[in-house]
């Protein structure tokens, strides 16, 4: 009987100290996490949602000669991601659709979570009050810099810093305080239209329980789009969504020189035989199966989706980057130093 009471309490205690942490989809996001599951997987994860209402438009298209790249080089990249058993293959540049390769059963219409691109709606709202003279730059940075969740110490699952990863938070006081409508239709109105895309879905409930630097699933041609935007420096085929001024300020330097946004402590590294090939060249990670690459002094956005760390490995935009036969001019109008200005 002791024995059986003895189990009892052991039993009662682990229930309740789980129960501590958070609820099952708590545990479910937290060991998600843990074992690393790809842009895909985490869709499932995403819920509760609230939609952010899109008004989709088709993506501009562009032909390799018009874009100055040479045929070759995209075949030997599609060849190299074929063998090593890329998923997706997508290039865009100058905001145009040059290049695709979709493994069957997969498309640009598939919906995956953002990952690290996930916050560039939220401060693109923001940085539409900071533009309009609403808000000071630096407080609409500061909101920014503030709605992200901690990157490290959040393992112990009864820590503060994985509450703030793996649970919904109220909305930031600022989107709040100068919202057009709710969140959600704030971040409809001021960026997820004028982008031209589909239906997106963002992690919560409401404006008092939701996330706005993570967890949110999205088109992958939509995820591109916002990739052709920070290329573009705040606009994109003739739309500009925030000021250049306020994209300078979005995109830094850590202390190994790498270019990342504001709400990124630093970059992830790449992988690979070499480094990549065009100096000013960052990177964000979707999923740590799909990551985007942008080359801003060539105007070039490079999508690889894959399994085993095959997406940070260089080698294919390294061979698409040496595919250009022109010195264009990045689409925002400047290099790197117009990004991060004093390099």
């Amino acid at each position: 009987m002791k024995r059986l009471l003895l189990v009892a309490a052991m039993l009662l205690t682990v229930l309740v100290a789980l129960r501590t942490a958070g609820d099952i989809g708590y545990w479910e996001r937290y060991t998600a996490a843990l074992a690393d599951v790809g842009a895909e997987g985490q869709v499932r994860l995403t819920e509760p949602r609230l939609r952010i209402a899109g008004r989709p438009a088709g993506l501009p298209l562009a032909t390799l000669a018009a874009e100055n790249i040479l045929p070759a080089a995209l075949q030997d990249a599609q060849r190299q991601g074929i063998h090593a058993g890329v998923w997706a293959l997508v290039v865009h540049r100058h905001g145009h659709r040059v290049f695709e390769y979709f493994e069957r059963g997969r498309s640009g219409q598939l919906e995956v979570t953002g990952g690290e691109l996930a916050a560039l709606p939220f401060a693109l709202a923001v940085g539409v009050l900071a533009d309009n003279g609403r808000v000071p730059f630096e407080r609409a940075l500061q909101a920014v810099r503030a709605s992200a969740a901690p990157e490290q110490d959040w393992r112990d699952p009864w820590s503060r810093a994985a509450q703030a990863r793996f649970t919904l938070h109220p909305a930031p006081a600022l989107l709040l305080q100068d919202a057009d409508g709710d969140v959600a239709g704030t971040l409809s109105q001021r960026v997820w239209q004028p982008l031209g895309a589909a239906d997106a879905w963002l992690w919560g409930r409401s404006d008092a329980a939701l996330r706005v630097d993570c967890c949110m699933v999205a088109r992958l041609d939509d995820w591109m789009r916002l990739g052709d935007l920070l290329l573009g420096l705040g606009s994109r085929e003739g739309e500009r969504i925030v000021s250049t001024d306020w994209m300078r300020r979005l995109l830094v330097r850590d202390d190994g020189g790498h270019t990342h946004p504001l709400w990124l402590g630093r970059q992830a590294p790449w992988r690979g035989d070499e480094p990549p090939a065009e100096g000013d060249v960052y990177w964000l990670d979707l999923g740590h199966d799909l990551r985007l690459w942008l080359a801003p002094r060539r105007g070039l956005a490079i999508l690889v989706w894959a399994g085993g760390n095959r997406a940070q490995d260089t080698l294919i935009p390294n061979i698409i980057l040496r595919g250009l036969h022109d010195q264009a001019p990045p689409i925002g109008g400047g290099g790197l130093n117009d990004l991060v200005p004093g390099h």
